[in-house]
């Protein structure tokens, strides 16, 4: 599940790093400092991935003309 905005996503982070470290009482700031770092400073891994545009077929085509014209 997505976060929508960067402050629930590190909400969520905190969270986890507080369940993961057994749920300690007064380290709430630290799992957010933590969390807010991770988040904020993490490469764009959440952005769309780069796709590469396919040829068309008229280029396609093209190339084969020239690769069969060429041999």
């Amino acid at each position: 599940m997505e976060a929508a905005t960067p402050e629930i996503a590190i909400r969520q982070r905190a969270y986890a790093i507080w369940e993961a470290e057994g749920r300690p009482q007064g380290r709430e700031w630290s799992h957010w400092a933590q969390a807010s770092e991770e988040i904020l400073k993490a490469p764009a891994a959440n952005s769309a991935p780069t796709v590469k545009p396919r040829k068309t077929t008229k280029g396609r085509i093209r190339a084969a003309l020239k690769s069969a014209i060429s041999a």
